[in-house]
């Protein structure tokens, strides 16, 4: 490795981790940390400050080589003031992270939605290299994306485009948190999933996880994963209906952006193998053909990695990608 390249730190700050990583430009991880998540403001800033000393401190890289540190966040975000403006499942309301991480470590800041920094990720070193229309879509424990269209990713008046999990597709459906009704999210995300598991077993339905509820536990995704590949019939189902309600709010992505690439990342995406079929299939299904023959359905190659190498990437469009200019000027960073 040349020893004059750039690095960039990337710190990804989710609702269960705390991932943080020093990366070239080149998108290669030289290293990384990972701890847990706090709801506590003060518990937060102190693991989001330790968890980027351990990379400097393990990788023993020259300081001045790094460009600055990309964060890639959860919740409501202003990018001109790095700002977080309020992340529920973080407990941070008006959480000034630029300030924080600028005044312990001297390195500038960029801040960016996570669906989008991983959106930005996939796009330039992951499973949409070299297309310029790439929608991005997390399934966690909740659902969300980060759409390029020619090039350019598509923030919104205050950044807060790609709310893919809170598109109806039930108009007199479940009421979601947000206000609406039918939301994706309380259909197809990790929550929705378990939730759905655990009523319908307690309800009666048959499954090898039946024993996990009578014994007064709850059902995870990591059971129903191991069911469902050990042929559960209850679990496929489940998965398979999962599949369908993300392939109906993807023909709608499709139609609105006429892309080219649809990743899958998140956690739910450890059983991809019975869920993105079963989005295949509905898309097809349903989809204007002349639109949805065109797209690729892939799963997403930087898996956990896409969110620190798309935040460290924010200091590096302008080397990397033709349409970078256009980009930073879009995302306000």
């Amino acid at each position: 490795m040349e020893e004059s390249r750039d690095l960039a730190i990337g710190l990804d700050l989710g609702g269960t981790k705390i991932h943080a990583a020093l990366i070239t430009r080149d998108g290669e991880i030289l290293g990384e940390f990972t701890c847990q998540t706090s709801t506590n403001e003060s518990d937060t800033s102190a693991n989001i400050i330790y968890a980027v000393n351990r990379v400097l401190s393990e990788t023993a890289v020259d300081r001045n080589r790094i460009k600055g540190i990309g964060v890639a966040t959860a919740g409501v975000i202003d990018t001109e003031r790095n700002i977080i403006k309020f992340a529920n499942n973080l407990g941070l309301e008006n959480f000034p992270i630029g300030a924080i991480l600028e005044e312990n470590f001297q390195l500038p800041v960029r801040l960016a939605n996570d669906a989008n920094a991983a959106a930005i990720g996939e796009w330039m070193w992951g499973a949409g290299k070299g297309k310029q229309n790439v929608i991005y879509i997390t399934v966690s424990t909740g659902i969300g994306s980060g759409i390029i269209s020619n090039g350019n990713l598509i923030t919104g008046l205050k950044d807060s485009a790609g709310e893919f999990g809170h598109i109806s597709i039930y108009h007199d459906g479940i009421v979601c948190e947000c206000g609406n009704r039918g939301c994706l999210e309380k259909y197809a995300s990790g929550t929705a999933i378990n939730i759905r598991a655990n009523e319908l077993l307690k309800n009666g339905e048959t499954s090898s996880l039946l024993s996990i509820v009578n014994n007064g536990a709850v059902v995870m995704n990591t059971d129903i994963a191991t069911a469902a590949r050990e042929g559960d019939p209850f679990s496929l189902r489940l998965l398979e209906e999962a599949g369908e309600h993300l392939g109906t709010g993807v023909i709608s992505l499709i139609h609105l952006f006429n892309t080219e690439v649809i990743v899958f990342g998140g956690g739910v995406m450890n059983m991809s193998e019975f869920i993105l079929p079963s989005i295949k299939k509905t898309v097809l299904k349903y989809g204007m053909e002349n639109l949805v023959n065109e797209v690729e359905i892939k799963k997403s190659v930087l898996g956990i990695h896409a969110g620190v190498i798309g935040a460290s990437s924010l200091f590096f469009l302008n080397e990397t990608n033709k349409e970078a200019s256009s980009m930073l000027q879009r995302t306000n960073i």
